[in-house]
């Protein structure tokens, strides 16, 4: 069984959260991939720089050289083969020239998974036309990974347990439905990222879901189907 799980970097800056989400990558049988983003460390490090044009370099030492070792260290503590990577590295996510949409190469998450190691993932892609590396927004950094890989489960974690409309807690939503309520405002505009991503992903991944750390086994949460 393949498991993609994305997690926000902001609920990763509580390390109560942090510790928890290890204790649930423990628990999981089958092959793990988590997807991360850069929390506070990523607007943090863009304020304090002052040359526009190294918005890049800047973005990337901040999702490398922050949330990413920090998440594998504690998964190696646990005894977990974790290896924390960016899309860069073997081009695991990249721009061709004359394109604007990345490419995954699958067959490099392939590799790693049948070593029993968990790829720790920092949402940067390899702009080949440009030379250098950008980020990508982490929800659909995680929808392309887990729609190749066909993974049998795609969990987004953010800090409610699933999407919310009117104050109540929206339990399914289909793909062609999540559209029309983003348009109208049926959901909560904070959701749109996520919901566009989940509905991407749910024709590829049997289960996609919605939820936070402290329900993701409680079935408080928002399916997403084809």
């Amino acid at each position: 069984m393949t498991h993609v799980i994305k997690i926000s970097g902001y609920e990763l800056d509580q390390p109560s959260a942090l510790q928890s989400l290890v204790d649930i990558v423990t628990g999981l049988t089958g092959q793990v991939v988590l997807i991360h983003g850069g929390g506070s460390i990523l607007p943090r490090a863009l304020q304090q720089m002052h040359n526009r044009q190294t918005v890049p370099e800047v973005a990337a030492m901040a999702l490398r050289g922050g949330i990413n070792p920090q998440l594998v260290a504690a998964l190696v503590e646990r005894g977990i083969q974790a290896i924390g990577l960016s899309g860069i590295d073997l081009e695991l996510m990249y721009i061709p020239l004359r394109a604007t949409e990345p490419i995954v190469r699958f067959e490099v998450l392939k590799y790693l998974l049948d070593q029993a190691w968990l790829p720790v993932v920092a949402p940067l892609a390899l702009d080949l036309a440009a030379k250098r590396g950008i980020v990508l927004n982490a929800d659909r950094a995680a929808q392309m990974i887990a729609s190749g890989l066909g993974a049998d489960e795609l969990t987004f974690l953010v800090n409610t347990p699933g999407v919310f409309s009117g104050g109540k807690r929206v339990s399914g939503i289909s793909a062609r439905q999540s559209d029309r309520y983003i348009k109208q405002g049926v959901i909560d505009a904070t959701y749109t990222s996520v919901v566009q991503a989940a509905a991407e992903a749910a024709p590829y991944v049997r289960t996609v879901r919605i939820t936070n750390i402290g329900n993701l086994f409680s079935g408080a949460e928002t399916v997403v189907v084809a």
